[in-house]
């Protein structure tokens, strides 16, 4: 089908949204993209953990990139396309997570995204802040 604009087709429209819906699959199960605390340091909010600056390391500068890098597990910086190599790379990176974190029954229970997040949000609330100190490097302990 011809939307009006040259070179664009239903494949192309149809290719973006399965990508989006992989893309906001992943958003919502990070931790801080279900928050933005609020307190007495960050009255306004610390926008998803991102205006938590902690030393640089692998790139990832502050709370939000920390765990966008899996806790500095993957901080590789890919530009697409992707080239054979960066899809071998990933491929063996997510089939080692899936062998180190196999899914149990329960977390495959719900297909609701609501869950999804209320999940995301009980980790930020629960463990994601627990003794970060803004300009701190995280513990140990914390990274694992």
């Amino acid at each position: 089908m011809d939307h009006g604009l040259k070179g664009h087709t239903e494949d192309d429209a149809l290719s973006t949204a399965v990508r989006l819906l992989i893309h906001y699959t992943g958003d919502i199960h990070q931790p801080l993209h279900a928050t933005s605390r609020v307190d007495h340091e960050f009255p306004e909010g610390d926008r998803g953990g991102n205006s938590v600056s902690l030393p640089s390391k692998d790139g990832a500068k502050n709370l939000h990139s920390v765990w966008d890098s899996v806790v500095y597990a993957q901080t590789d910086d890919f530009t697409t396309p992707f080239s054979d190599s960066d899809w071998d790379k990933l491929g063996a990176y997510a089939d080692n997570l899936v062998a180190t974190y196999p899914a149990t029954s329960s977390d495959l229970a719900s297909l609701d995204p609501k869950v999804w997040a209320a999940d995301s949000f009980a980790i930020a609330n629960s463990f994601l802040y627990a003794g970060v100190k803004e300009g701190d490097s995280l513990t140990d302990e914390y990274i694992t």
